[in-house]
């Protein structure tokens, strides 16, 4: 069984290339209508009179979490006691503008390999993100993204079309010489770090301001975006991390995470084997080696899993810990050579 899945990596990436052309092409001509943007969803159903996923300013939020995806070039952890019929995890968000609170709760019931070590085949930091090679005695966080496929603007040099950074890290206005294109992305939050015990229980209490969501190290969380490290090659990819954090002027309101669900992109959930301490260059970001997760309001159905670069949901006919596949080579190269 095959489905496609809306909000894979792929579509982003489709986008991405989208987005590239359109920076690049003329301006419309002149008498050309303006496009008028469509109304806001406001996650209301017109046919059922109710509000059918997240009410606005308060309510809870269910999310199982499975092992059903993981994006290119991630360890997808997927051990013994994870793969076990008695494996459960689960988050639950409770929400109340009123009060300001955010609270998030994650439960698991022998669902988390104690203290687990993992080494890398390869290192595979890249120019813009380093990334920890191995894992000793790791412990957990959870990972609330709560804005999907949102556009932020990334800078290319204008020379060389090298990839320099995103809006985030140049709050003083876009670098010299650079050409701006704008990037599907994602915003997340991190919980701080915990751990089970050796049964594989364990759990996590926290509570985060409604109008203002910031980790435990004051920072709004991080964007990540797959895009071309190059305009030269416009269809190859790789992940971009905001290092140290984002300015608690970029940090979620809930109210924009309701609107990512009203709007269709949804929210997510991950889990990440950390190891500890952090190193400074993980700071309010995740290593990408990654378990438990899941969405909402879509679900991915126990039993099957998401192929990360094509998007597809398929039957799970295994369950092991692995590293997903990479993006291909690009296949075009607009500069030659």
């Amino acid at each position: 069984m095959q489905r496609r899945n809306r909000g894979s990596v792929l579509l982003g990436a489709l986008m991405v290339v989208w987005n590239v052309g359109s920076a690049m092409a003329a301006p419309p001509a002149p008498g050309t209508a303006p496009v008028v943007p469509r109304p806001l969803a406001t996650g209301f159903s017109t046919i059922e009179q109710r509000y059918v996923y997240a009410p606005p300013d308060k309510g809870r939020i269910e999310i199982p979490l499975g092992l059903g995806t993981g994006a290119p070039n991630e360890v997808f952890i997927q051990e013994p006691i994870m793969c076990s019929d008695e494996a459960k995890a689960h988050v639950t968000i409770d929400y109340d503008k009123a009060a300001n609170t955010v609270r998030v709760r994650g439960k698991f019931h022998k669902a988390l390999p104690y203290r687990m070590s993992y080494t890398r085949p390869v290192d595979v930091s890249t120019p813009y993100n380093q990334v920890p090679v191995s894992v000793t005695n790791g412990k957990w966080q959870i990972w609330i993204v709560g804005r999907m496929l949102f556009e932020t603007t990334f800078y290319y040099d204008a020379l060389t079309l090298q990839l320099i950074g995103n809006e985030a890290d140049f709050p003083a206005g876009p670098p010299p010489n650079s050409i701006p294109v704008k990037v599907p992305t994602i915003q997340m939050l991190c919980t701080p770090m915990f751990e089970g015990n050796p049964q594989g229980d364990g759990s996590i209490d926290t509570t985060y301001r409604y109008d203002q969501m910031l980790d435990m190290l004051g920072t709004g969380g991080t964007y990540v975006a797959f895009l071309p490290y190059n305009l030269c090659k416009p269809d190859q990819y790789g992940p971009y991390y905001i290092n140290g954090g984002l300015s608690p002027s970029r940090a979620m309101s809930f109210d924009q995470v309701l609107a990512s669900i009203w709007e269709g992109t949804g929210m997510a959930i991950s889990t990440s084997l950390e190891p500890d301490p952090k190193p400074g260059y993980l700071a309010s970001r995740d290593n990408t080696m990654i378990s438990w997760g899941g969405a909402y309001p879509a679900q991915i159905p126990k039993g099957y899993v998401t192929q990360p670069i094509s998007g597809l949901i398929e039957t799970q006919t295994s369950c092991q810990t692995h590293v997903e596949p990479k993006f291909p080579a690009g296949y075009f190269n607009i500069c030659g050579g």
